[in-house]
């Protein structure tokens, strides 16, 4: 079984997997638990109010822009806090 796991950190040295999901989750389901996230940090309506401008910016210097794309970006250059889906495989023994 393959699975999706969700990573958010304040630095590379110390990960918290925040969410596993199957393999085939959407990537809607994944965003609506990054904005429970910014919610819980209390950043949730900064990012909407700032949502359409930091889209516009990420497309215009040829980066990836949708959703999750924007969110990962504010948290990076504002909140000093990366985002990443890994893949993996369960192991079972």
């Amino acid at each position: 079984m393959k699975l999706k796991y969700l990573l958010i950190g304040m630095s590379r040295s110390h990960d918290e997997i925040i969410e596993i999901f199957k393999h085939d989750v959407s990537m809607e389901v994944i965003n609506n638990h990054l904005k429970s996230y910014l919610a819980e940090i209390d950043c949730l309506q900064e990012l909407t109010d700032k949502f359409d401008l930091f889209q516009q910016t990420l497309k215009e210097e040829g980066y990836e822009h949708s959703t999750f794309h924007v969110i990962k970006h504010y948290l990076m250059e504002y909140r000093e806090t990366f985002v990443t889906i890994e893949e993996t495989k369960l192991i079972e023994s």
